[in-house]
């Protein structure tokens, strides 16, 4: 596949845009993969950028919720689901430290909540970042990966990006279920229901 711009452009692109903190990168991953399964990327250098894109965004959400953690979980708090989601994922931080923040990736707003709490709770930042680097390249691998296997698969990128939407969309839903079954299987571990199950 030959690209309008230079591959270097599109490596850029993905770490710019992982790197952004309240942005959606799922769909750009998914077309970050189909483009390398077309033969226009290097799948293991595309993960590499938005890895380091990502644990760059999770740093800087660390660093709000040091210095502004409390006002920003106050916004948060104010919508029904978003007081749950806080006291749900606080509670699961206090006791687990921060590598909750590697499976809150796969949980909608769920990185941005674990990340800002990591940072108004003081956390170290050593942990913070082993754990944002290991759930970073994991959902990059992930997402990516279904983007290159569709395409692959399919041997078009538009196709692939196609077949890759719907696969990531059911892996979101597997992972809703998971936790949510979590939740009801251990009531014990936290107060407030999973703010996953409305």
């Amino acid at each position: 596949m030959v690209l309008p711009v230079a591959p270097l452009a599109v490596y850029l692109f993905l770490f710019l845009w992982s790197a952004v903190p309240f942005a959606p990168a799922e769909p750009v991953l998914l077309a970050g993969g189909a483009v390398a399964g077309a033969g226009g990327l290097f799948l293991p250098l595309a993960i590499a950028a938005t890895t380091l894109g990502s644990l760059a965004s999770d740093l800087a959400k660390y660093a709000l919720g040091r210095s502004a953690g409390t006002a920003l979980l106050g916004r948060i708090s104010r919508l029904r689901t978003g007081a749950r989601a806080v006291r749900w994922l606080e509670a699961r931080i206090l006791a687990s430290g921060p590598m909750v923040i590697a499976p809150s990736y796969f949980v909608p707003c769920g990185v941005v909540v674990a990340t800002i709490l990591c940072g108004a709770l003081r956390l170290r930042l050593r942990a913070v970042v082993l754990a944002s680097a290991v759930g970073a390249l994991i959902w990059s691998t992930v997402f990516l990966g279904l983007g290159y296997l569709g395409a692959t698969v399919t041997g078009n990128p538009w196709f692939g990006l196609a077949l890759a939407v719907p696969a990531a969309l059911v892996i979101g839903l597997l992972a809703k279920r998971r936790v949510t079954r979590q939740c009801a299987c251990e009531p014990e571990n936290h107060e407030e229901p999973c703010p996953l199950a409305v």
